[in-house]
């Protein structure tokens, strides 16, 4: 246990960085109405106050409620009424939420083409689009060294032909990703999840050193965490059906357990022996709804918390008076104003898009080749024609599949179209753009490429079919051809926005 004295004890550095702002969330309460009409509390009256500077580890069997827990803290879902949140004592709704925190999911969503320094500047020049490349390239500098990724940051990510990172590498450049907007409130959803205990236990510690040199507050779900990477952590709290059994320093868990007369063992940790008395999913006596129950009772008895909540208390009341605002803390360098950032988020999307669509031989490549073959394919079938009545019907039958088999390939664009889907609502949901700058990008870097491959159709086989040699009728039919694929690519994208499964997204726009 002496990692964790070790560790927590720096406290010197801690006062400094949480003399800032302190986070209060009080009553949060999430319930859900089962078939039968019945309510179900996911989370039950939880209550809790970080400091800055400090990392709050949320603990907790399966379907104890952690994920939960951190979409109310970070406004993700909609709190039962008596629940409320404050920074230094003033209320925050969640579009305020929105504007000061960044929020790590479990699962990874990046540009498989770009290379992991690429997808770190992408992050802080949407946030910071007025930002000096010089001060851009330093500070992705700083996260990627802190985070390890150093040595695999000219590497791609990887895309279904192409290996790229690991997936514990990925797993780091999606913190890197929030990490480098130095946000005031940073939340990470089992940002762990896929790392050895040593590279666990370093980006803890890279967040922990990010946390306390910017003042910032981490709250994070995390899994059995190693004893090293446990004592990364100043606070921890366990969940259990729902509601808080431990809330307090990482510091006083073992006291915590000596005081409830069960030690933890000598090979032990904390939050493994915690585990033991809090998951009841295979029925063993330690971990019973009894020993759930005592566990809590135990944590709410004055005998335990009385120390504790006035320690709280009297911290919180000494912070009120000290809030850091994001122009004290240099953030406002390198923004922008409300058109200014449309436009530059634009600009930004527009770059990252082109570069996409140029790297991404599966999504693109390829499709511009079916586009070649389809020409070739028609022309052979159709080789010159003549200029015999006969031949009409023929003509008509060139301008039908020509636009039947061009609007059908739109098809072709589903996958690609669905990895930008999830990069946008990952990076939407946390402040970077809007709507409106991804929908602009993505127009405006799919006309050209649209227009290229219908110009290499129609050169290819235009005039091989023998259609009116004049050029004003073969920039008709060009711009007939591109008028329909561009109808059939906005259809397809549409439906693909509203059905993000790939199977069901082609099957309904095949129709």
């Amino acid at each position: 246990m002496d990692a964790i004295r070790t560790k927590s004890g720096s406290s010197e550095h801690l006062k400094n960085a949480s003399s800032g702002s302190v986070l209060s969330y009080n009553h949060l309460t999430y319930e859900v109405k089962s078939k039968k009409g019945t309510t179900k509390k996911l989370v039950d009256d939880v209550s809790v106050n970080i400091r800055a500077g400090e990392l709050l580890a949320i603990m907790g069997p399966s379907g104890a409620g952690k994920s939960t827990l951190l979409d109310l803290m970070a406004f993700r879902k909609t709190m039962s009424e008596g629940g409320s949140t404050s920074l230094n004592s003033k209320p925050i709704d969640a579009d305020s939420m929105h504007k000061i925190s960044t929020f790590v999911e479990q699962e990874d969503a990046l540009l498989g083409v770009l290379t992991v320094r690429e997808s770190v500047a992408y992050a802080l020049r949407f946030h910071l689009p007025l930002l000096l490349r010089r001060k851009v390239n330093e500070r992705v500098d700083r996260v990627l060294t802190a985070l390890g990724l150093q040595s695999c940051a000219h590497q791609q990510i990887g895309t279904p032909i192409s290996r790229g990172i690991s997936g514990g590498q990925k797993r780091r450049v999606t913190a890197a990703c929030a990490m480098v907007t130095f946000p005031r409130i940073l939340l990470l959803d089992e940002v762990t999840s896929g790392l050895d205990s040593t590279s666990a236990r370093e980006v803890i510690s890279a967040i922990r050193t990010l946390a306390v040199a910017e003042g910032m507050i981490v709250l994070a779900t995390i899994h059995q965490p190693s004893l090293e990477t446990l004592a990364q952590f100043t606070n921890a709290m366990f969940l259990a059906e729902g509601r808080v059994c431990f809330s307090g320093r990482v510091t006083e868990l073992e006291e915590f357990f000596e005081r409830w007369g069960r030690p933890v063992p000598r090979f032990n940790t904390p939050a493994e022996h915690a585990m033991n008395f809090l998951n009841n999913d295979f029925g063993s006596t330690e971990g019973s709804s009894s020993s759930v129950e005592q566990f809590r009772q135990f944590y709410l008895s004055d005998s335990f918390t009385s120390s504790t909540k006035s320690e709280s208390n009297s911290s919180l009341h000494e912070k009120e008076v000290f809030i850091t605002t994001p122009k004290e803390r240099g953030l406002e360098v390198g923004k922008s104003g409300a058109m200014g950032t449309l436009f530059w988020n634009t600009v930004v999307l527009s770059e990252r898009s082109a570069k996409n669509y140029s790297r991404n031989l599966l999504a693109y490549g390829v499709r511009a080749g079916m586009y070649a073959g389809m020409g070739l394919m028609l022309a052979t079938i159709w080789i010159r024609l003549g200029d015999s009545d006969s031949t009409i019907n023929d003509r008509l039958s060139v301008h039908f599949y020509s636009v039947a088999f061009l609007a059908f390939m739109s098809v072709a664009g589903i996958p690609g179209f669905l990895e930008e889907r999830a990069v946008y609502y990952r990076e939407s949901k946390n402040g970077l753009y809007s709507t409106l700058p991804f929908v602009l990008s993505n127009t405006f870097v799919n006309i050209p490429f649209l227009f290229m491959c219908t110009l290499v159709f129609s050169l290819i086989c235009y005039w091989a079919i023998g259609l009116h040699p004049g050029g004003s009728a073969f920039f008709r039919f060009l711009a007939f051809l591109f008028l329909a694929i561009l109808t059939a690519e906005s259809q397809v994208l549409v439906i693909a926005s509203l059905l993000p499964i790939f199977v069901a997204a082609l099957a309904i726009s095949a129709l």
